[in-house]
């Protein structure tokens, strides 16, 4: 996959990240959840998976620090 992809899906999962840590409503987590694995179910390659993980922790950084 591409940068801009692997940044794409990034952003996608790190949404999602986000709803399972700040939400109380179990639908909601458990559609994150999901989301995340069909998500990850598009990546092929190991090395784009561990690249997805650091564009996310990134970003999840990024984010609590606002």
């Amino acid at each position: 996959m591409k940068t801009k992809e692997l940044k794409n899906l990034a952003k996608k999962i790190a949404k999602c990240e986000l709803t399972i840590r700040n939400s109380s409503d179990k639908k909601e987590i458990r559609d994150a959840q999901q989301q995340i694995m069909e998500l990850s179910g598009c990546v092929d390659r190991i090395e784009d998976m561990v690249a997805i993980d650091e564009f996310v922790q990134e970003i999840l950084e990024k984010n609590l620090d606002n």
